[in-house]
């Protein structure tokens, strides 16, 4: 699931639409869009602004605020164009208890291959 995946999903669940998720101040509506559909990657602030505003609306458990954070950022690097950043949030992730976030278990394709290929068997 990517950030933008993720960032819908939140506000289906809440049963918000882009515009009122817009209203709020902190995120333009044009600008939520860009960020479900993945063509801009929020700020930590913003994901911060975000994650206390819906605990405050009380669509999130305050209990959930710090995993549901946590999951947001990971997500956020994951989707960097860096591979060392997303390495580093790769194995984050992994570490991460199922209890604290949402995120579904790693892949292991996504895990980096090492040595060299091995050849198919000539027939």
């Amino acid at each position: 699931m990517t950030l933008g995946e993720k960032l819908k999903a939140i506000r289906r669940d809440c049963g918000l639409s882009q515009e009122a998720i817009g209203a709020q101040g902190f995120v333009s509506t044009p600008g939520w869009i860009k960020l479900e559909n993945s063509q801009r990657s929020p700020s930590e602030k913003l994901i911060e602004s975000l994650v206390g505003w819906l605990v405050e609306d009380k669509y999130v458990r305050s209990s959930a605020a710090k995993g549901l954070k946590e999951e947001l950022l990971t997500l956020k690097y994951l989707g960097s164009q860096s591979n060392f950043v997303k390495e580093l949030a790769k194995t984050h992730a992994r570490g991460m208890t199922r209890g604290d976030v949402l995120l579904a278990p790693s892949n292991p394709s996504d895990k980096p291959k090492r040595g060299r290929p091995k050849l198919a068997a000539s027939r």
